[in-house]
């Protein structure tokens, strides 16, 4: 139930996002807004990275199991 819920909120959040960046264009210069698009998506791209060297660097082994259920080490 909660992996539909999340589907739903998801398309939700999607829609809004889409609808306030249209806002956006309608109410503002289109030149600042595709600025600061293209600033947001540089700085979400350094903290994934960040994230993603931090999470191999400190982050615990992911558990895999088999079919059976049965644990296997990597």
């Amino acid at each position: 139930m909660f992996k539909a819920l999340r589907r739903y909120l998801n398309a939700a959040l999607i829609g809004f996002i889409v609808t306030f960046v249209v806002y956006l264009f309608v109410r503002f210069d289109p030149d600042k807004i595709v600025l600061g698009i293209v600033i947001s998506l540089i700085g979400a791209a350094a903290a994934l990275i960040g994230y993603i060297y931090l999470d191999r660097k400190f982050g615990s082994d992911e558990i895999v199991y088999d079919k059976d259920g049965n644990p296997i080490r990597r």
